[in-house]
């Protein structure tokens, strides 16, 4: 993975957690994974970072940071 990147994964309480960097720096977390994705999404255009989202094994796959599934301007 690269130096600076967004990385969402499961808790062992069975959240989604939006971390950023290498050191884990956590940023929020969400009861669906799905709001966690839309948020790490977002924060990774914006910031133009990497994008890693764990898949069922708990790898982090490499996902596109722009996508048509949430929208740009967040109200």
């Amino acid at each position: 993975m690269r130096n600076d990147f967004i990385r969402v994964t499961r808790r062992s309480d069975g959240a989604w957690a939006v971390f950023r960097g290498p050191q884990g720096l956590s940023l929020l977390a969400f009861r669906l994974k799905t709001h966690a994705v839309a948020y790490a999404r977002a924060i990774s255009f914006s910031r133009n970072l990497a994008l890693f989202v764990d898949d069922k094994f708990g790898m982090g796959v490499r996902q596109s940071s722009s996508s048509l599934t949430y929208p740009r301007v967040l109200d």
